[in-house]
This record gives C-alpha cells, structure tokens and sequence, in this order.
C-alpha cells in the first residue's frame, strides 16, 4: 500500500513540475532589439553589514593595501634577499593573505602581527632594538617587513 502512495506523489510531483515548465514556455516571446537600440537596466545591491572577527588594529596607517606582489617588492626594499622572493611571497599569502591588519590573537606566543604575522613574544627585544614602540606597529607594512627581514638575517626561515 505504501508503495503505491509513493509513486502516486512522484507522478503527482512530476506532473505539477510539468505543468509550471509549460506555464513559462507558453508566455508571449520576448520584444527582440532592433539596430541601434538600447537597454536600460537598474541594478539594485544589498550591501551586508561588515562583522569584525578579530579586534581591528588602532594604528592608523597612512599606506594604502597592495596586493602581495608589491608587498613582495617592498620587503626587498626593506632589506630581504631578493633571490627569497618566491619563498616570501607564498609565507607572506600563508601567514596573512596579503593583509598588513591581519591579527591571530589565537597565537600563544603573544599573539601574532601583520602581514608575515610576527609574534608578540618579541615585543620587548623589537622595542630595546627600536623597531616598534608597541606591538601596533606591526600593523604598518613596511615595520613589519623590516621587522621580518631582520629576523630572516638572524636566523633563516
């Protein structure tokens, strides 16, 4: 019995599914555009409102977002190898996506900084050195590339 109620609702569903495809196919063709004429077309967006997942930084910086390639270009400028470019470029998309805000407050070292995302346990040695005068810092691109390179020369990758 209960079968038979089975095929009754397909063929009850395939049906009405049939009869809405011809319902649309039956409208009225649509006008076809003459030589020379125009569409007009309004375009509505709904733009969502941003959720911030991790507390956004309060250093202000004054150097718009690039994308990774110059990003890439500028840490050679603050001092990294140039024949490391390859290798900084995919540690640099890894690490923060090419993001100079990015922050993982997730990180147990202190939390990690920027686009090569240097960790916080290092704030008092980069203040002694004069890198930064607080963790922030490592928010502007070219501190925390600069900071980088420096640990890069120290100890390597």
């Amino acid at each position: 019995m209960s079968y038979l109620i089975i095929k009754i609702g397909a063929w009850a569903i395939s049906g009405l599914a049939a009869f809405v495809l011809l319902w649309d196919a039956s409208a009225p063709p649509a006008v076809k555009l003459q030589p020379g004429e125009q569409i007009t077309t309004t375009l509505n967006s709904v733009v969502p409102s941003t959720i911030a997942l991790t507390p956004i930084p309060t250093t202000t910086t004054t150097e718009a977002p690039k994308g990774c390639a110059q990003y890439v270009a500028d840490a050679i400028t603050a001092g990294w190898p140039a024949d490391q470019a390859p290798m900084l470029a995919r540690v640099m998309f890894r690490e923060s996506r090419c993001t100079p805000t990015a922050y993982n407050g997730k990180d147990m070292a202190g939390g990690s900084y920027g686009l090569m995302q240097i960790n916080g346990q290092h704030k008092e040695w980069l203040i002694e050195q004069g890198f930064i005068t607080s963790l922030d810092d490592l928010f502007v691109p070219s501190v925390n590339l600069r900071v980088s390179a420096h640990l890069y020369s120290m100890v390597g990758w």
